[in-house]
């Protein structure tokens, strides 16, 4: 007898036809909303990358990284406000050799963001008071200077408020920049002064020296043989260093130095490399100035944009000796010797016995020992005596002096601005500028072209940097 099996519900049940239920009134109007809306992202966000990727092919070079935002020395991360230093993650491996090259962290290649004002994330640190001041490219510079609030800043460094900031525009706006990992100046440590070769290599120095070759992204201390960098210019593809042993004690750091020394250092490298210097009998082999004798030295260079390792440098030793010798490397001999000697030094390692400065080929030196204050300017060629070109104008304390390949030349004393042109340098001159001189003048000018400069006040704490788009004849603050 056949087994008959029981009936199934469930089979009957799916074997029906279903009918759907409809969705809730204004579901479809919601959906169709909802993808427009999705859509319009991401073409905003495909765009602004578009944005992102033109501005940062057109402010950095192919050859050169770019000075860089960064936190903590890693791939990537906007400077703290604040507190922009940074450096490699702490190591328990022994400090970079004197031969160590200077190396980004494994994986930055190609990362992080370079110095724009439409690309970096980071604004500059608060109260920021700038001591030296680099113009790199065009109207690519950066700042250094300390800034956030003193006692406040660390660790890893107790006190530490290094801070750089970059510009895009020729300092109308400023951004913040990863540092060096240090402080102040205090006796043998700390740095307060800034240069760049390019949009990658640079230098932190004075009295500490601090060496990047990524655009400021990681900064590796350089050993300087328990000496203090003074003076520090760059070139071709080296930086050449003015090594000095000195007494001064806190911000003073360039005080009390004699037997200097003069190092290069290749772009790219912790290598200091002593020149060799031709000196007169009474100087030691290689080594500037009298033990126990406070002097001060100072550089300038004539690069060459045909051929970079052809430039010339100048040195402007403790005994008013004038040293020349080529930027690719080789010996520096005595070419001549100035009217004055480079006497004492400011705060920032400058002499304050004469500034030297460059126009063309002609050297001109402003002796402040020599006529009425703020000095004597003198010129001087290759193969030519010293000739007095006239009395320098105007009054205070001559600083810092810059000259440009047009023969127009800027002086900066403790009371302010004053500027004058060949062929007739005796029309010296009061720059126009605006708000009136600062309190206690400038301590550096610098021009970066026939028209172009920069200047700093001896005041750091005013947080200006002044420029001039005319050649120096009239000077505005932009606040970092």
């Amino acid at each position: 007898m056949p087994v008959t099996e029981p009936p199934d519900d469930l089979g009957t049940w799916l074997a029906r036809d279903v009918e759907p239920l409809s969705p809730p009134p204004g579901t479809f109007e919601r959906i169709h909303r909802h993808a427009r809306r999705r859509k319009l992202n991401q073409a905003l966000a495909a765009a602004a990358g578009a944005v992102v990727v033109i501005a940062g092919a057109v402010l950095i070079p192919a050859a050169a990284t770019g000075l860089l935002t960064g936190g903590g020395g890693g791939p990537a991360g906007p400077a703290a406000a604040g507190r922009t230093s940074s450096a490699p993650a702490a190591s328990s491996s022994p400090p970079p050799s004197v031969s160590a090259p200077v190396a980004p962290p494994p994986g930055a290649a190609g990362t992080g963001t370079g110095l724009s004002a439409t690309t970096s994330g980071a604004p500059a640190p608060a109260n920021f008071q700038p001591t030296s001041i680099t113009m790199i490219s065009g109207s690519i510079g950066a700042v250094i200077g300390q800034a956030g609030t003193p006692g406040h800043c660390g660790p890893p460094v107790a006190g530490d408020c290094t801070s750089l900031a970059g510009t895009s525009d020729y300092g109308t706006s400023w951004y913040g920049v990863s540092a060096p990992v240090t402080a102040a100046p205090d006796g043998g440590t700390g740095v307060s002064q800034l240069r760049f070769l390019n949009l990658s290599d640079g230098w932190a120095y004075g009295p500490a020296l601090y060496a990047t070759a990524d655009g400021g992204r990681q900064w590796t201390p350089v050993p300087t043989f328990g000496l203090r960098v003074t003076a520090l210019e760059a070139a071709g593809n080296r930086a050449f260093v003015v090594l000095a042993r000195c007494q001064g004690a806190g911000p003073d750091y360039a005080a009390g130095c004699s037997t200097f020394s003069l190092y290069s250092m290749a772009a790219g490298t912790t290598a200091l490399q002593p020149v060799t210097l031709s000196l007169p009998a009474s100087g030691g082999p290689g080594v500037m100035g009298v033990a126990g004798v406070a002097g001060s030295a100072s550089l300038v260079i004539k690069g060459d944009a045909a051929n970079p390792e052809a430039g010339t440098g100048y040195l402007f030793a403790p005994s008013g000796d004038i040293l020349t010798g080529p930027v690719g490397g080789g010996p520096w001999t005595v070419a001549t010797r100035a009217p004055c000697a480079p006497g004492t030094a400011a705060a920032s390692g400058a002499p304050l016995g004469g500034q030297l400065a460059l126009s063309g080929s002609v050297l001109l030196l402003n002796c402040t020992g020599r006529g009425s204050p703020p000095g004597q300017l003198w010129e001087w060629a290759a193969g030519e005596p010293w000739t007095t070109v006239a009395v320098t104008g105007g009054s205070g304390t001559a600083q810092s002096l810059a000259a440009t390949s047009a023969g127009r030349m800027v002086l900066a004393t403790t009371t302010g601005l004053f500027v004058t042109a060949l062929p007739d340098p005796g029309a010296w001159r009061s720059a126009s500028i605006a708000g009136g001189p600062p309190a206690g003048g400038f301590s550096y000018v610098g021009m970066t072209s026939p028209a172009q400069g920069v200047a700093l006040p001896a005041n750091a704490a005013l947080g200006e940097v002044f420029i001039t788009r005319d050649g120096g004849q009239t000077w505005t603050p932009h606040r970092v």
